[in-house]
């Protein structure tokens, strides 16, 4: 009976370990797939099926791929949902059994080669833990040592959905309670989160965790990072760090400490937000062209690219902090040169946070440092550039701007100014930093005329005229002395080989010269690696102090970018006031569509309190721009909090503490949901989690229904978001009966959006207004779009006989309306018994389709 060979043994062994990954076992100067691995692969890479004997009776189906082009096969396997184990020859080929093992797993949430990453976007991997109604996550991206963690005390699935589409991780591993609910969940289904994966139960276990995250972060109390005891943060991040420990099987001392976000301490968006108002990408077609990122964006370095996106994501809600940053914006705002000296300075650092990753991971190249030494130059200059700015957020990132002068110097000593991308050949360690070197390259490049020197001076020295020195494949590098001579040959030749009329010597000098000669590259790779090594062993201790800088890089081009951005488009530093102050807006924009938009922009003022102007009652007709409006309220209240300067003539913007948005019903089909339901859920969260300190944007609710549960739903909404959470509120409506609530309804105040009606069409004038309107200009709007004329004009023709048939009907109005307002008002009294906070979307819909039939009982029993 055939047995398994000793190599497929040991890989099965390995295989055998990691069952869920694809391994990628170094044969040589390949990668090889086996069996079942083998057949997955070929069929996703498109490579050729082969076999290879193993000793059984049938070969091992395989295929393979390059060690040099791994990488772009392993990012294929990747983006595929694979996981890839790398399996390396742990000792050079010789007798016996090269030994073998796992030396890091590739997911998608850990690779770190540059060509396979965003630049200006982390590559997150989140945890997720959950107990009951609570719960944690935790996130990190191992490429810039950037780690967070943040603690839900309730409303877990709704609360962790909304993080985690801003943290948009790349991989999910979790405890094995979130997982079915997530995984069912549209958002996965539909791929805008990644699959939850289960990882080891016991890793989330608190002690455990505990143990783990300590260890890691170099503490005896997690107090430092202002974890608490008993805190569940601790399971998602420790658990977190497990798992990074098992896939990439080294120190991960970039990942050195750990920010706890508190839910208190930022605005809450939730993940309608981030899509309504376009913050990161367009809805359209999903690009950051025409996003408020977009706008925003004049960063230099990658560094300052992603920390803008979080600043968008995670506006702050503290007025010390906002005003803080504020006043930095102020401080390169108000110094355009020094602005515009910076710019050019950070436009020369590149990612040091990504640079300190490398270090870390164990994949920094001679280029790297090259490109570390030419942006740690660059930092004294920035640094004598602030000096001249007194501000608190400039200093504090002056301070962090540290004194690498050690760093640059050994890298400009050591390295050369344009190495290979490998060291694989060498040449990469610079002429003069190591004297054997130099010695070993100049045998190397000059041995000819090194040979010919020992020559020259052996002749010299013996006398011998015709003494040579040559070299043949069996003896090697010898001296040749005819047998003339041979009576002067020195006492410490050494006979090598004699011939009918020479003899043949070696020499100890020779003997050195030859095996520094035959080995000088081999000894050259040596020692150059062994310098590279110290230099990576001594970056090492230099990362706290570079992913410091770089942290202070990113915070200074963000302010840089603000500021540029605020002086090309005439935006005002925004005033911010306490929890429920007033809001008030002069001449705003909505400084996305003024970018892009060819006509002039028609700015426009918003008043909301806490009081007689809670809620703003939007008319007009479709296109004229209530939309625009209302989104740029909500815009310029997020950037104020962001510490941008806004889009008005001057704004003072209350502390924010939740901005929702219900907008239009693009996200029916990935919620798998008809439209109208979609509405519903939302206006559900929105009425369970908004506050008296909210800003709530909505447009059109009720629409997705017949007229009079609409107007009943939406009549509804505005009296209780007006009367029972208090909240700031702009509600754009077609349903004209709305206006009627001012007068009626404490806080509510009518505005609409002005037009001008000339010859039969209309023009938008886009100017908000005190008032209402009665007519939506619906044909009208329709013959500017492009509708057929012959459509219009029977359009036209059908309105006039309805409103002649109304006009005829007048004399039945008196009894209809006392009718109707008394049914209106039994609908209100019913609508104001439920209690909202406890109906899931399912019981809203119930409930309002009961209210339906007894609406309709009452009209017609009257």
């Amino acid at each position: 009976m055939k047995s398994l060979s000793p190599m497929m043994a040991q890989y099965l062994e390995t295989k055998e370990k990691y069952p869920d990954c694809i391994v990628f076992y170094r044969l040589g100067d390949f990668y090889e797939m086996f069996f079942e691995d083998a057949k997955k692969a070929s069929a996703l890479l498109d490579l050729t099926l082969t076999g290879r004997d193993c000793g059984l009776e049938e070969r091992a189906p395989m295929c393979g791929v390059p060690y040099h082009a791994a990488d772009e096969y392993i990012a294929k396997l990747i983006s595929l949902g694979e996981k890839v184990a790398i399996c390396e020859q742990l000792t050079p080929p010789g007798k016996g059994l090269v030994k073998r093992d796992v030396v890091r797993i590739v997911t998608a949430g850990t690779i770190i080669n540059d060509e396979l990453i965003d630049q200006k976007n982390n590559n997150f991997l989140a945890s997720v833990y959950q107990k009951g109604d609570c719960g944690s996550l935790a996130w990190v991206d191992i490429t810039t040592g950037e780690f967070f963690v943040k603690e839900f005390e309730e409303n877990f699935y709704e609360e962790i959905t909304n993080e985690l589409v801003k943290v948009s991780p790349v991989e999910i591993i979790c405890n094995r309670e979130p997982q079915s609910i997530f995984n069912e969940s549209p958002l996965v289904k539909h791929g805008v989160l990644p699959k939850f994966n289960c990882f080891i139960e016991s890793e989330f276990d608190y002690n455990i965790a505990k143990d783990t995250l300590e260890k890691q972060l170099n503490v005896h109390s997690l107090s430092v990072f202002n974890i608490q005891e008993n805190s569940l943060n601790i399971c998602s991040a420790g658990a977190l760090i497990a798992y990074l420990k098992e896939t990439q099987k080294h120190a991960l001392i970039n990942i050195n400490s750990i920010q706890v976000e508190n839910i208190k301490d930022f605005l809450m968006l939730d993940a309608n937000a981030v899509r309504n108002l376009e913050l990161i990408k367009t809805l359209n077609d999903g690009k950051k062209y025409g996003s408020l990122l977009w706008l925003l964006d004049k960063t230099k370095t990658a560094m300052g690219a992603r920390r803008l996106q979080n600043w968008i994501n995670f506006p702050l809600n503290d007025k010390n902090k906002i005003n803080k940053r504020l006043d930095g914006v102020e401080s390169l705002y108000n110094n355009t040169l020094t602005r515009q000296s910076i710019t050019d300075a950070l436009a020369l650092i590149k990612d040091i946070s990504r640079l300190a990753g490398k270090i870390s991971n164990g994949n920094l190249t001679p280029k790297d440092c090259v490109t570390l030494r030419t942006s740690l130059e660059v930092l004294p200059l920035i640094k004598f550039q602030l000096l001249g700015i007194t501000n608190q957020f400039i200093s504090d990132i002056a301070d962090n701007l540290i004194d690498f002068s050690d760093v640059v110097s050994l890298l400009n000593n050591a390295i050369s100014d344009n190495p290979p991308v490998t060291t694989k050949d060498g040449g990469y360690i610079k002429e003069g930093y190591d004297e054997k070197l130099d010695e070993l390259r100049k045998i190397k490049t000059n041995s000819k005329s090194v040979l010919s020197a020992l020559e020259a001076r052996e002749r010299e020295k013996t006398g011998i005229k015709n003494l040579r020195v040559a070299y043949n494949r069996i003896f090697g590098y010898y001296i040749e002395v005819t047998n003339s001579f041979i009576e002067r040959v020195p006492y410490e030749y050494i006979r090598r080989q004699t011939l009918a009329n020479a003899e043949r010597f070696v020499t100890e000098e020779l003997k050195d010269l030859e095996s520094k000669i035959l080995s000088s590259d081999e000894q050259s790779l040596k020692i150059e690696n062994e310098i590279f090594n110290d230099i990576k062993n001594f970056l090492s201790g230099k990362i706290k102090e570079l992913l410091a800088t770089a942290d202070a890089i990113a915070d200074l081009d963000v302010a840089v970018s603000l500021a540029t951005v605020a002086r090309e488009n005439s935006f005002v530093k925004p005033t911010i006031l306490p929890l429920s102050g007033t809001l008030n807006i002069v001449d705003g924009r909505h400084p996305v569509v003024e970018k892009l938009s060819k006509q002039k922009f028609v700015p426009n003022d918003c008043l909301l309190d806490i009081n007689d102007n809670r809620t703003m009652i939007i008319t007009g007709p479709n296109m004229a721009g209530k939309s625009t409006y209302m989104r740029q309220v909500a815009i310029i209240t997020l950037m104020a909090h962001i510490g941008s300067f806004v889009p008005a003539r001057s704004a003072e913007i209350p502390l924010t503490d939740k901005i929702f948005t219900r907008v239009g019903a693009s996200d029916n089909l990935i919620s798998d949901q008809s439209t109208f339901m979609v509405e519903m859920s939302e206006m559900a969260d929105i009425l369970r989690n908004a506050t008296s300190n909210s800003l709530i944007i909505l447009d059109e609710i009720g629409r997705g229904t017949s007229t009079f549960d609409g107007l009943s739903i939406a009549w509804a909404v505005v009296e209780y978001v007006t009367s029972k959470i208090k909240a700031k509120t702009l509600f754009a409506t077609h349903y004209h009966e709305l206006t009627e609530l001012e007068g009626k309804l404490d806080g509510v105040k009518n505005y609409k959006v002005t037009v001008k009606e000339i010859q039969n069409t209309i023009v938008f004038m886009r100017k908000i207004m005190r008032g209402g309107t009665n007519k939506s200009f619906g044909i009208e709007v329709a013959e500017i779009a492009g509708i057929h004329k012959d459509v219009i004009e029977r359009a036209k023709k059908i309105l006039k006989k309805l409103e002649k048939q109304n006009v005829n009907s007048n004399e039945f109005s008196s009894k209809e309306e006392n009718i109707e307002h008394k049914i209106i008002s039994e609908a209100e009294k019913i609508i104001l018994e439920i209690d909202v906070n406890n109906l899931s979307p399912m019981q809203a819909f119930n409930v309002l389709t009961d209210l339906n039939e007894k609406l309709k009982d009452k009209y017609e029993q009257n």
